[in-house]
């Protein structure tokens, strides 16, 4: 961690989630201040100097879209007071959030990190410490982009999955190398960060009549056309294997539905239900009249991502 004599100046923008939680009658809810966190981990106040803003205080799973803006106005505003963000938040939907973040920050020229716990801040057995130590170092270390600091780990903000419900290594990196790795009170980094292009910009405009729609055997095509009906301007399908969706040799070909879908202004973009390496839709004949019908490949991008990029994308469509 930074010990240069001009310490560093660091954000945290505390959102509630589990770190933040306590017991009521009715379970955790989030209770910890920004303040209240940080105090049960004095050390990291002697290594820089801290504001915090309470931003939220919401479990992760109540988290909309509104809340990315939110968060990526509030680095916006103060990109320029600080070294660096740290983003307290829940679990739930980090991944979601850090994506979001990934692209509506474009060319941040600093670090913005997301952490959070499994077990809350100041019980028995916590995760909270060592991931807050974790996030610290990554934003002590100046490596610019948007990051989430779990379990020891740190991942690029757009390739992060949440893959476990109870285990602290919650979170896994998806069709990307690990950014860093943090053990014995020492940040590796593993990877280099993308090179930036240009200025910064902030992306706070979000369209997000975007859909998703998982693909399971017995699922009529009709669904995807209620999609459409309901006025969704994108869907994400999760296929099977490489992008597979059933065609015409199946008695659920959703072929019209994707000619439906293109006849109506809907984008239809096609990931995976595999957790890696993506699809490729020009390996079977049922990915390549997908894509004849206006289907697009994901990539290796996850859903997560994919999500607030499209809201981006469609909300700036000229």
């Amino acid at each position: 961690m930074e010990t240069t004599s001009k310490k560093k100046h660091i954000c945290v923008l505390a959102t509630g989630g589990t770190i933040a939680s306590r017991p009521t009658p009715n379970g955790l809810m989030p209770a910890l201040s920004g303040e209240d966190i940080l105090a049960m981990v004095p050390d990291l106040r002697a290594r820089c100097d801290i504001d915090c803003v309470q931003l939220l205080q919401l479990d992760s799973t109540n988290l909309q879209p509104e809340h990315w803006i939110r968060m990526a106005r509030a680095v916006a505003e103060r990109r320029t007071q600080y070294d660096a963000f740290v983003v307290t938040h829940g679990t739930d939907t980090m991944a979601y959030s850090a994506a979001a973040l990934y692209y509506m920050l474009e060319n941040i020229d600093r670090p913005v990190v997301f952490t959070g716990s499994q077990l809350p801040a100041g019980v028995p057995g916590t995760d909270a410490e060592q991931n807050l130590l974790t996030a610290f170092h990554a934003a002590l270390g100046g490596r610019a982009g948007v990051y989430i600091a779990f379990g020891g780990r740190v991942m690029f903000g757009n390739d992060a999955r949440k893959l476990c419900t109870m285990q602290l290594t919650a979170f896994g990196n998806i069709n990307r190398p690990l950014a860093g790795c943090f053990a014995g009170g020492r940040l590796t980094w593993l990877a280099e960060p993308p090179v930036s292009t240009g200025a910064f910009r902030l992306h706070d405009q979000l369209d997000t009549r975007v859909g998703v729609l998982k693909i399971v055997p017995g699922l009529p095509p009709k669904m995807l056309e209620a999609f459409v009906n309901a006025g969704f301007r994108a869907v994400i399908l999760e296929g099977y294997g490489l992008g597979g969706i059933p065609d015409q040799e199946s008695p659920m070909n959703f072929l019209p539905a994707f000619q439906y879908a293109k006849d109506h202004g809907c984008c239809l973009v096609c990931t995976t239900q595999c957790t890696y390496d993506g699809v490729d839709m020009d390996s079977y004949e049922m990915g390549v009249r997908a894509q004849q019908l206006g289907v697009e490949p994901g990539g290796t991008l996850t859903t997560e991502a994919l999500l607030p990029k499209l809201m981006i994308e469609l909300a700036e469509e000229v």
